[in-house]
């Protein structure tokens, strides 16, 4: 099996997938919060391409992100060229005319036009206040004024958005504007359960044998309270458990052995490695007694 070629599934409480069907098949526009890693944009990929039938149209946010990321802006370059020329009878070149042939879009404006889903990841890494009167306009008024065109873009059937945003505690994210949260819904995703994550590996890795997943889903879970550098995510124990198989075959039980031979799908640092171990081998007892009555199908 090879990750690189395999497209997770995405797999929610049922609560909250059918809270995220709802929002989508009705363009309300929503909050996805929730720790990083616990398939916040995979789940909103999923659902605007099954429910709308096309892609949603991404646009990542930093504290570097500038009006022009978000609204698009001229290519001067190509524009002074033109207009060093002068216009169609050698008088001023009509410059108004010029902006809107030279236009790029940003890829919010494309789907403001196209009528399709904008999926904005991480607003709460934005490092600039202006930007989040422009996501305002987006959301209640389905408009947005373009500077590079001197004219407003209104959006079209189908437009609508869905904001991803990482929990307060974490470092490099800030408070989001109250005036947003009075916009939108908000759905809280946390890290999946012990339930919830064995029928995440399943979804993904169907034949892999159940006894080998609830070893290493017991594993993740109990590093998951304890002190490590790099905690392991959904994504990263379904690679965990697709290592194990093509290393040990589609029988691999997952002793400590094995999931030791793996660990460098979910140990990322070398400070946790004994953590990680001890994790490992507190699972084997775990996982043996069916804890969790996960069923297939």
């Amino acid at each position: 099996m090879n990750m690189s070629d395999h497209e997770v599934v995405p797999v929610l409480p049922p609560v909250k997938e059918r809270l995220i069907e709802f929002y989508v098949r009705n363009r309300i526009p929503f909050i996805l919060e929730g720790p990083p890693g616990t398939g916040k944009s995979l789940a909103a990929r999923y659902w605007v391409k099954r429910i709308t039938g096309t892609d949603a149209v991404k646009i990542d946010i930093t504290e570097d992100t500038e009006l022009t990321h978000v609204l698009g802006d001229i290519d001067w370059k190509k524009l002074l060229a033109e207009a060093s020329q002068g216009g169609a009878n050698g008088g001023p070149a009509d410059f108004t005319e010029l902006y809107g042939r030279y236009y790029v879009p940003s890829a919010a404006v494309r789907a403001m036009e196209e009528g399709r889903v904008l999926l904005i990841e991480e607003l709460d890494r934005c490092g600039r206040d202006t930007l989040f009167p422009v996501f305002f306009d987006m959301i209640e008024y389905r408009t947005t004024y373009v500077p590079a065109l001197q004219r407003e873009v209104r959006a079209a059937e189908g437009f609508s958005c869905i904001i991803t945003v990482n929990r307060d505690t974490d470092t490099g994210t800030v408070r989001l504007p109250d005036a947003l949260l009075r916009r939108c819904r908000r759905v809280f995703i946390p890290m999946p359960d012990p339930e919830t994550e064995v029928r995440i590996v399943l979804a993904n890795v169907p034949d892999a044998p159940e006894r080998l997943v609830r070893r290493a889903v017991a594993a993740v879970q109990k590093l998951r309270r304890m002190e490590v550098e790099h905690v392991p995510v959904p994504s990263e124990t379904v690679q965990w458990v697709m290592d194990v198989i093509g290393m040990f075959g589609p029988d691999a039980g997952g002793d400590a052995e094995q999931l030791e031979a793996a660990i460098a799908a979910v140990c990322k640092s070398s400070e946790d490695e004994q953590a990680f171990r001890s994790a490992i081998r507190t699972a084997e007892g775990v996982a043996r007694g069916d804890a969790w009555g996960v069923r297939r199908g």
